[in-house]
């Protein structure tokens, strides 16, 4: 036991995030390291070019949680965005840690991230979930085919662009992510404003051999809640995909439990109410109500009674039992034999 506790651990819980974000992120991080083993992950956050005044007041916060924080010179990422900066894990994480578990600032974490943690990713590979937009691109709507043709100019064929996925909660073995993240890149520049979601787009570009498919309990977008899905699925980490935010305040699609979190920091750590974001005005409050109120409606019938329903269903029964979200570590890691022969070879080969 001793010896257990006094290793490092080899995998890193990581954020990357600049000021303006560094709050809500600073909560997730929070949940993380409450959700996880310490002697099985650390959690850090990178911010990037954040200003000295808050580093000094955030990091005291971070220590006493155990969570390490992290200032980040632009120039590392190629001057980009910090949204990008998850494409360079490998540039600035310490060289003992073996494997990361990426994750997006707006995410909630409500049950234990060990099961992720242990599982054996291959060299070269990493486990995302679909995004949402993949279940809806069999439809024949405009939104859907707008989507489609968006995919196909960026260089997807019919069948890749059914397995877009999420970057918001990535799963990552670091030998071999170097390249990824460099393809990426490429991909990223290249694009330019052809990209509609740009570090996603590229990505996903890059790691179309390389992705394995993760249960959507893992990252799970909120705005589904409207698909009668969610006691299916039994999601460990919620990602609030669309905007206002559950910082922003109480209102649909949230529930007060989704906002209760930042308020909770907020109680005890008082100074970080300097870096909580204004709170919508009456009137876009009232707004954005009776727009909730009304996707409410459409979204239990266009989501939750109809074909995009039973594809989210099969997506994840297809992930089972290998990326469920109780697995037991031993059936976890036997994921690769769960896929495809072609893309896990590309894994072990990249």
């Amino acid at each position: 036991m001793s010896e257990l506790l006094s290793s490092k651990p080899t995998c890193c819980i990581v954020y990357t995030t600049d000021s303006t974000y560094l709050f809500p992120t600073f909560v997730s991080a929070m949940q993380a390291r409450l959700h996880s083993s310490k002697h099985k992950a650390d959690v850090t956050i990178y911010c990037i070019g954040v200003v000295q005044a808050v580093f000094d007041l955030v990091q005291p916060m971070c220590a006493s949680e155990g969570i390490t924080l992290i200032a980040l010179d632009p120039k590392i990422i190629e001057g980009a965005s910090s949204m990008m900066a998850r494409l360079f894990l490998n540039r600035f994480a310490p060289a003992h840690y073996t494997d990361y578990l990426y994750l997006d600032g707006d995410i909630h974490i409500l049950d234990s991230l060990d099961p992720l943690i242990d599982i054996d990713v291959p060299d070269g590979c990493f486990l995302a979930a679909n995004d949402p937009m993949t279940f809806l691109l069999a439809d024949d709507t405009p939104l859907s085919n707008d989507l489609r043709r968006h995919l196909h100019s960026i260089g997807f064929t019919k069948a890749e662009q059914l397995k877009y996925f999420n970057s918001g909660a990535l799963r990552i073995k670091a030998k071999g992510w170097e390249t990824t993240g460099l393809e990426a890149w490429n991909h990223f520049v290249r694009l330019g404003h052809g990209s509609r979601f740009p570090d996603q787009d590229a990505l996903n570009l890059a790691g179309k051999h390389r992705r394995l498919p993760m249960s959507l309990a893992w990252n799970y977008p909120v705005f589904l809640r409207n698909s009668r899905i969610e006691t299916k699925i039994k999601p460990r980490i919620k990602h609030f995909m669309s905007s206002p935010k559950p910082w922003h305040g109480s209102f649909p699609p949230w529930t007060q439990a989704d906002c209760d979190p930042y308020q909770a920091a907020i109680d005890k750590f008082p100074a970080l109410e300097a870096l909580r974001p204004k709170p919508l005005s009456i009137r876009d409050r009232v707004m954005y109500h009776l727009q909730q109120n009304g996707k409410r409606i459409v979204e239990s019938l266009s989501w939750g009674r109809s074909k995009r329903r039973t594809r989210i269903l099969h997506y994840q029964d297809a992930c089972q039992p290998s990326l469920a979200a109780v697995s037991p570590p031993s059936v976890a890691q036997s994921v690769v034999t769960h896929l495809p022969s072609k893309m896990t070879a590309s894994c072990r080969t990249q």
